[in-house]
């Protein structure tokens, strides 16, 4: 997916309720506005093995890639 620029990322009151925000996908943010509040979630950051050659972190980070958001 191309990277998106957003030239107004500001949608919604700082006084009022959201009530509006950028769709995301499994790919990432997109330009699309969608009329309704984000569900609350929030992303893991993995980090990447440090050494190479090491089979077993490298079966350990694969594990922890798939539980991104929670």
């Amino acid at each position: 997916m191309p990277q998106v620029v957003i030239e107004n990322p500001i949608l919604n009151s700082p006084y009022k309720e959201p009530s509006r925000h950028f769709k995301f996908l499994d790919e990432g943010i997109t330009n699309e506005i969608e009329e309704s509040r984000r569900i609350s979630s929030y992303f893991i950051p993995i980090a990447r093995p440090k050494k190479k050659g090491s089979a077993r972190q490298l079966a350990l980070s694969a594990e922890w890639t798939e539980d991104r958001i929670e």
